[in-house]
């Protein structure tokens, strides 16, 4: 994992119990007036956001931070995940979450099955699924350092040529990995399963005996702030990562029956590998991957089309600075979860931006094509459905069929639009096979 150049751990907070400790600390009146801000829903602040703000009236800032502390100390849920000192990591599940898991459950199931079905046809499904693998594949590898353009990118896995450099192999490795991500969303996540995950991951990028391999004493990982070379994250003993691993499969499979919304329980798991850094290199990725695993076993099958580390990468240094405030805020998850679950709307508000788009387009096409008399109805209805899935195939056959219409009838459609260039017609076997032209949006829309 690579942190965002400049960024610095925050500073130091006013600890809570020695504020309280005071006696002259009147707690009511910290309570009381830090409750709005507690209580709302459109931020989660950390100390070194909170301390340039203006605090309410008879508090200065000491005080502020400390009533948001407590507030959110009163409903704080330890989780099974640990620090390298042994101390559990806990979250509070605030209103500004409940909106946000909310707004994700609404958006999350049925969008493109059913009231969208009508914008996005199988085959634009099926595109827009590879599309959404390669975006994922490629914003994923920049997030972790590759050198390498999107055009780039995206030429090197719609060519499926093979990679030239360890910045290619990156994107190609990345891709076969969200594939197998695929195969997997209805088995059990076990530590094999964690090991061959990352050996796709960095295959033929890093020595060949640490693919798929944790890391060792000997490795001596630290993350650094890159400007300033301050270790900012060391993370748990060599030694302890097969316990660690184990632990977090076990949470994975919810082998402890304990409830947590399936997407924080994602988010979690994100967080807790990228924390345990059980490998050299590949663990923002492998991260990743395990969030995408988790959201698809838990039923949220939307996530095959979305795309996280796009919107990650437009906003790198909250990804990162989230992971810093949650290890040293007490522990306080809430940090990274928080900005995960921003993410994940922002996500799933590109998708819905892009069917907007699509149900644009395609009633302007279709009223153009209304608008062309020379046209009957029959050739009509057939140009929108072609529209829709370009991978579409007729015959006089199929047409006769489709309209209850003389074979003679069926010819003379088919015909009028070869001539018009809106159709190919090929022969296979016995019979002619008609398919919409490449340009057929374009001679509609002339």
């Amino acid at each position: 994992m690579r942190y965002h150049k400049g960024m610095k751990p925050r500073p130091k907070a006013p600890k809570v119990e020695e504020y309280i400790a005071n006696p002259s600390t009147d707690l009511v009146q910290v309570l009381l007036h830090s409750a709005a801000e507690a209580n709302r829903t459109d931020r989660y602040l950390s100390w070194d956001e909170l301390r340039y703000r203006k605090p309410p009236e008879g508090l200065d800032s000491a005080a502020w931070w400390v009533g948001i502390k407590l507030h959110r100390m009163q409903a704080r849920q330890a989780l099974p995940i640990r620090d390298r000192k042994g101390a559990a990591f806990s979250y509070t599940v605030t209103r500004m979450m409940q909106s946000l898991l909310h707004q994700i459950d609404m958006l999350g199931g049925g969008i493109l099955h059913s009231s969208n079905q009508h914008i996005l046809s199988e085959t634009d499904r099926n595109r827009y699924l590879l599309t959404s693998l390669m975006d994922e594949a490629i914003m994923s590898s920049l997030l972790e350092g590759a050198a390498v353009t999107r055009a780039e990118a995206k030429e090197l896995l719609r060519s499926n040529r093979s990679p030239v450099n360890t910045h290619e192999r990156m994107v190609t490795n990345n891709y076969r990995t969200m594939q197998l991500l695929m195969s997997w969303k209805d088995a059990p996540l076990t530590r094999e399963r964690i090991l061959s995950l990352h050996r796709t991951m960095t295959e033929g990028t890093i020595p060949i005996e640490k693919s798929g391999a944790l890391r060792t004493e000997s490795d001596n990982v630290r993350i650094e702030a890159s400007a300033s070379g301050e270790i900012i994250h060391i993370p748990p003993p060599a030694d302890m990562l097969p316990a660690r691993l184990d632990a977090l499969c076990s949470f994975a499979n919810n082998e402890d029956g304990e409830y947590i919304h399936p997407v924080l329980h994602a988010i979690i798991l994100h967080f807790w590998l990228a924390y345990d850094h059980p490998f050299i290199d590949g663990n923002g990725r492998t991260a990743r991957a395990l969030f995408y695993w988790a959201m698809l076993k838990s039923g949220y099958w939307l996530f095959e089309y979305i795309s996280i580390s796009q919107e990650i990468y437009r906003h790198a240094k909250s990804y990162y600075k989230a992971f810093i405030h949650s290890e040293e805020d007490d522990n306080d998850l809430n940090y990274f979860l928080a900005d995960q679950l921003t993410t994940i709307n922002n996500s799933i508000t590109n998708l819905m931006e892009y069917l907007e788009r699509r149900s644009s387009e395609q009633a302007e096409l279709n009223s153009r094509l209304k608008n062309r008399p020379e046209f009957n109805h029959r050739q009509k209805a057939l140009l929108t459905r072609m529209l829709k899935n370009p991978d579409m195939r007729t015959s006089v056959t199929a047409h006769c069929r489709e309209f209850n219409t003389a074979r003679q009838t069926a010819r003379t459609d088919l015909a009028a639009l070869v001539n018009a260039g809106m159709l190919l017609v090929h022969k296979q076997g016995n019979e002619f096979i008609y398919t919409p032209a490449a340009e057929l949006k374009q001679l509609i829309s002339g």
